[in-house]
Parts: structure tokens; C-alpha cells; sequence
């Protein structure tokens, strides 16, 4: 009888091996899925986090190939030294994976184009990480960015940022400061499978990307409500409410601040734009509109989906010299910024 359990136990062994391996392979043949090793982290201050000092390989087998490396702090490299004193202004870049730069190389990203063509008058900052939407933006701001003294803040806007806001909501406003909130977008013991996955052998496995990504945007677009209009005006006011907090705390602070969007975005959502060009009238940020960097380019995009490859992060940073030249011409000397109040953001 032990025997027989035996053998039957070994059949059905070999039977699921083969079995995942047919569905591995065609996966891999019918619907290739990317592959991103080591993936994000589970973190209760940001709902997700990149792992620090890793180099980060991003691939579709035989398509194409990506490699991102991180620092100790979990984001892109290079960066600078953090001081108590400052030799040349800083500017701090916020924005999620299109100013992290995915889709391109170490050094082909817009913030590294940037630091390179304002090498003389400033220090960029790059903060991207793929996913935040404004509410982790501010967050790693106040916790991280501040830690630079900056002159001046760039806010990269893509359209998924009001729905991000609500999936990972880690930051109000409330009581008029900022209060920052544990992520519970993950529960329980879901945090340690989460972190386990990131590092897994799983990750190059087509079948289990299928699978993860499929119940990832199932999961995301239940979250944040995506199709009705009342949750759109509910996200837009989110949203307003946060920006306007931040630009009028960054103006006590004398730091300059400056928008723009992945070319159309802005557009996508109404209320925000129109919210932003009354922010600028009052003089709390400059708005860029990016549709007009692009007219007459073609093929200025990546193979993995992001809207910009090598050549459109290279037109980004050409278009944000002069619109940084022009907020550290204006902006308040460091003694004035740190007088400038207290600041408004409690943990």
C-alpha cells in the first residue's frame, strides 16, 4: 500500500512539474511578461519601496534589457553628499517612475541629463520612485528632500497620480500641517511574502508575472474606483488640497517650484489643471506644458512602455534649464530659507 502512495505521489509530482513547465513555456511564447529582479519592497512609511544598493535588471527575454542601480537610501543613483552646508544650490526632483528613469539606462534618465547641463550653477536630486503618486512625494520630501536645503523643487506630474494618491495613502493634510500615515495597503503576514517574492527565483517565471500583474491591476483599479466620475472629483480635490499645501509651505520656505507632465497628462484631468493654472496666478509654482517639446520627434520613446527613452529625457532636460535658471535667480538665499517658518509636516 506504501508503495503504491508512493509511486502515485511520485506520477503526480512529474505530472504538475510538466504541467507548470508547458504553461511556463507557453506564456513565454504566447504573452511574454517583463521581467524586474529584485522587485519593490513593502514599506509602512511609503506602501512600496525600491531596494537600496542593488543593481536592478529589467527585461523582456530577447527584446529588451534595462539595468538600474540604486543607493543605500533605495534610490537611483548618483547622489550627492548630504551636508549641513552647500557649496551650489540643490534642486530636488519629485516623481515616480518616469523621472526615476525607467525604460533607460544609469546616466540616460532627465534628471541625470539635467545635472549634467547645470553642472555649474546647481546639484540635482533625483527622488523618482515608479509608483508614488503625490502623496509619497511629499512624504519622502519632507523626511529626505529637505535634508538638501533645496533651492528649488521639480514636481513631474503623470496622469496616474490622483489614482495613485488613494492606493497608497500616506499623507493628509489636516488641521493645516501634513500628517503622515502607516500604509496598510498590505496586512499581516502578506508584508514578509511580499518582501520574499521581490528576491524570489519566481521573478523570471512568465506564468507568475502573468499572474501577479493581472491581480495587481484587478486589485489597483477596484482600490481607487477607477471608472466613476464622483471618484475622479474626489481624487482631483485630494489632490488640489495637497499641492496647494505644499506650494504655499515651499513659499514660506522661499523655494521655487516647478510642474510639468508627461505631454497630455495635465489635460486628463481637468480639475487639476485648471486648479494648477490658479496656483500659478498666485505666483506658487510655473506650470510647464511639455505637448509643444516633442512636435516634429519621433522615436523618443522606450521599448518597455515608459513614454521616454534616451532622446525624450534628453528633450525634457533641455526645457527645464531655462525654467530652472529662472527659479534660482529668484529664489531666496539659504539664511532666508530656513527662517522662512516652521516646518509643516508632522509624522
Amino acid at each position: 500500500m506504501r508503495r503504491k502512495l508512493t509511486r502515485y505521489s511520485l506520477s503526480a509530482g512529474i505530472i504538475a512539474v510538466v504541467t507548470l513547465a508547458l504553461l511556463e513555456t507557453a506564456v513565454r511564447f504566447l504573452v511574454p511578461q517583463a521581467e524586474l529582479y529584485p522587485r519593490y519592497r513593502y514599506s509602512e512609511r511609503y506602501g512600496h519601496v525600491l531596494p537600496p544598493s542593488t543593481t536592478i535588471v529589467h527585461e523582456l527575454p530577447g527584446a529588451w534589457r534595462f539595468v538600474y542601480r540604486t543607493n543605500e537610501y533605495g534610490f537611483r543613483i548618483s547622489m550627492p553628499e548630504i551636508t549641513n552646508r552647500y557649496d551650489r544650490p540643490n534642486i530636488v526632483v519629485l516623481g515616480d517612475s518616469v523621472t526615476f528613469g525607467q525604460g533607460v539606462n544609469d546616466g540616460e534618465q532627465y534628471t541625470a541629463a539635467l545635472a549634467r547641463r547645470l553642472a555649474a550653477d546647481a546639484t540635482v536630486v533625483n527622488l523618482g520612485v515608479p509608483g508614488f503618486g503625490l502623496t509619497q512625494e511629499i512624504r519622502v520630501f519632507y523626511e529626505f528632500g529637505v535634508l538638501y536645503q533645496p533651492a528649488a523643487v521639480i514636481l513631474q506630474f503623470h496622469m496616474n497620480d490622483p489614482d495613485d494618491n488613494v492606493y497608497e495613502k500616506v499623507t493628509t493634510f489636516e488641521g493645516g500641517r501634513f500628517r503622515f500615515h502607516r500604509d496598510d495597503s498590505v496586512v499581516g503576514p502578506m508584508r514578509a511574502v511580499k518582501d520574499w517574492l521581490s528576491s524570489s527565483v519566481l521573478q523570471h517565471s512568465a506564468a507568475y508575472n502573468l499572474v501577479r500583474d493581472t491581480a495587481y491591476t484587478y486589485w489597483y483599479r477596484r482600490v481607487v474606483s477607477y471608472e466613476t466620475p464622483q471618484a475622479r472629483q474626489r481624487k482631483e480635490a485630494f489632490y488640489n488640497e495637497l499641492l496647494t499645501a505644499f506650494a504655499e509651505d515651499l513659499e514660506r520656505r522661499g523655494i521655487r517650484l516647478v510642474m510639468f507632465d508627461v505631454p497630455g497628462h495635465f489635460a486628463k484631468w481637468p480639475g487639476v489643471e485648471s486648479h494648477l493654472q490658479a496656483l500659478e496666478r498666485r505666483g506658487l509654482l510655473r506650470v510647464l506644458d511639455s505637448r509643444a517639446w516633442f512636435r516634429g520627434l519621433r522615436d523618443y520613446g522606450t521599448p518597455e512602455g515608459h513614454p521616454w527613452g534616451p532622446l525624450g529625457h534628453r528633450v525634457v532636460a533641455e526645457h527645464l534649464v531655462e525654467p530652472l535658471h529662472a527659479a534660482l535667480a529668484t529664489g531666496q538665499p539659504p539664511a532666508v530659507r530656513m527662517a522662512a517658518g516652521s516646518p509643516a509636516a508632522t509624522p
